[in-house]
């Protein structure tokens, strides 16, 4: 397993995630690729998605991981997505608790749709 793909909102509920993100990048000597999509319907800005990743990048570089990262407008499910199929990714970790409940009963839980259809093995965690 060389390539995982981390897709993250910055939401502080996946703690989880990053840990697991972490331990699997280390035990198999992964490169892990921190992915953001800046998406149209959420009120933040491009800059404050930037800062967050920078800042997750840098969390994973003190704990040894072999972390990049790639932010990118659109439609989150469909571009983490496409990023898995066109990247080589071995691997997508993502975290359920990212959009509000509101939101998720809205849009569709952007896990659950990146679930039924990437075809690159996945690891959720709650």
């Amino acid at each position: 397993m060389k390539r995982i793909l981390f897709p993250t909102d910055g939401s502080m509920g996946c703690q989880k995630a990053l840990d697991i993100a972490e331990d699997l990048a280390n035990k198999f000597e992964s490169e892990l690729m921190i992915f953001h999509v800046f998406d149209y319907h959420v009120v933040t800005t491009e800059e404050e998605g930037k800062e967050m990743i920078k800042k997750t990048v840098e969390y994973f570089e003190k704990r040894g991981v072999n972390a990049t990262s790639k932010v990118v407008k659109g439609y989150p499910a469909a571009d983490i997505l496409d990023e898995a199929e066109k990247g080589g990714y071995d691997l997508i970790i993502m975290c359920t608790h990212g959009m509000s409940a509101g939101k998720r009963f809205l849009l569709g839980s952007v896990t659950n749709k990146v679930l039924h259809h990437a075809t690159v093995p996945m690891l959720i965690v709650r």
